[in-house]
């Protein structure tokens, strides 16, 4: 396997210069690069499993009584959530390189490294795969004769460097195919992905509810999946098939989709993107907002805009805020109003209240009422936990995933949240 040192030196845990020598000792966070070829994955088919405990959870959806939860790179967890006091983990579905999920009608579109995978879910506990559409996403992945680049594996290094060394006194260098980063903002390394999304928009269809992470989303009867730089439009036959495939060029950057009547919100790592359906095949770029360099996932709700902006890992930027955008002009988006937040990663919001993860400083609730006053009107936050994503269920439960698993609560009143359930983690 050939190893590429990427985004190496996250954390410089120190450096001792001995001048004699002319030497110093630099201890490094080293990324190797694990690849993957399609006949690995392509080997897989969709055949149910013994439930599986949550190692490395990453996107939520909820459908019906269902709710799945994706083990990043691995597959799917099936989560019968009739009693949410009590949710039941009926199984596992092996989805090798898959990321990201969106259901209409009892089909499962699912990513599966550069494939795109349609399951037939109408019996939960039994799926069947329909199709595999091969290197749909294929412009997502760094190809080499080895295979796909599939994730990063991170190893700590110590070396010596003489002051004749071209990376002497560098904060960055190259070696060959070795690349170091000195950058203590970054604390990971983004993998390409795509993912599930929030529905929106009317639509006649039976569709499913994911968070405001989601680069996969299902409106108008389209599935649309979005890449680094591009949105992918595939409309859905009455069969469940997806036949025609068309690729848009979009700036470079995008991270997340949100469906909201006939128009899509992008968020990219500097900025919003309005998208038109108006021919839902096409989608058409009508704006764009501008911010500066961070993650920004965003949801709308009665031509409002909530995103949120955090600082670190790939997303670079020192901005850890909640942005609240009028949209009503989709030609011209204007801010309203900026609120400190810690480090906000998704968020929800349904009525009057506003659900944000805020990562390794857990959960708060804002009354969104006077949209002017919202860092006034805090309802509670709840701490010692991680929050990456939720999603508000209407008369039923607010989910929250994390590093550290699943939770569901009761948000009946809004500072006093109750914990329903919770789905541990467990890590080898």
């Amino acid at each position: 396997m050939r190893i590429l040192l990427f985004f190496s030196a996250i954390l410089l845990f120190g450096v001792s210069c001995v001048t004699d020598n002319c030497s110093e000792q630099r201890t490094y966070v080293r990324y190797d690069q694990v690849f993957v070829t399609p006949d690995e994955y392509r080997l897989a088919s969709a055949t149910f499993e013994e439930p599986r405990e949550l190692e490395q959870p990453g996107k939520i959806y909820f459908y019906q009584n269902l709710i799945l939860i994706n083990e990043v790179r691995e597959g799917i967890h099936w989560i019968d959530n009739s009693n949410p006091n009590n949710p039941v983990n009926l199984g596992f579905l092996p989805i090798p390189g898959n990321h990201d999920m969106a259901i209409q009608n009892d089909i499962l579109y699912a990513d599966a490294y550069t494939d795109l995978v349609l399951i037939d879910i109408a019996s939960p506990t039994n799926p069947q795969l329909m199709d595999r559409r091969e290197d749909v996403f294929q412009s997502h992945y760094f190809a080499s004769e080895e295979g796909i680049s599939s994730h990063f594996v991170p190893t700590e290094v110590t070396e010596t460097i003489d002051c004749d060394d071209p990376s002497w006194g560098q904060t960055w260098f190259g070696r060959g195919n070795e690349i170091f980063f000195d950058n203590s903002s970054f604390s990971g390394v983004a993998e390409g992905s795509i993912g599930s999304g929030p529905t929106g928009g009317p639509n006649l269809n039976q569709t499913g509810q994911g968070g405001s992470m989601a680069r996969f989303t299902i409106t108008q009867n389209h599935l649309y999946a979005v890449g680094n730089a591009e949105i992918f439009s595939l409309p859905i036959a009455s069969d469940g098939s997806v036949e025609t495939i068309t690729k848009t060029d979009l700036p470079w950057g995008i991270e997340t989709i949100f469906p909201y009547e006939d128009l899509l919100f992008l968020g990219a790592s500097n900025g919003m993107h309005i998208m038109s359906l108006e021919d839902p095949g096409q989608p058409q770029h009508r704006s764009t907002f501008s911010h500066a360099n961070a993650c920004d996932p965003v949801v709308v709700q009665d031509d409002i805009a909530y995103v949120t902006l955090r600082s670190g890992t790939r997303c670079e930027g020192f901005n850890n805020q909640l942005d609240v955008l009028d949209v009503s002009d989709i030609m011209n988006p204007q801010l309203l109003h900026t609120y400190p937040m810690s480090n906000p990663h998704g968020l929800a919001v349904l009525d009057n209240l506003l659900f944000i993860c805020e990562g390794e400083h857990g959960l708060k609730v804002f009354d969104v009422a006077d949209i002017s006053q919202i860092d006034e009107n805090r309802y509670s936050h709840i701490t010692g936990f991680h929050a990456y994503d939720a999603i508000v269920l209407r008369g039923i439960s607010l989910l929250v995933i994390g590093d550290d698993g699943f939770r569901q609560y009761d948000y009946s009143d809004p500072s006093n949240l109750e914990l329903m359930s919770h789905i541990h983690v467990n890590r080898p």
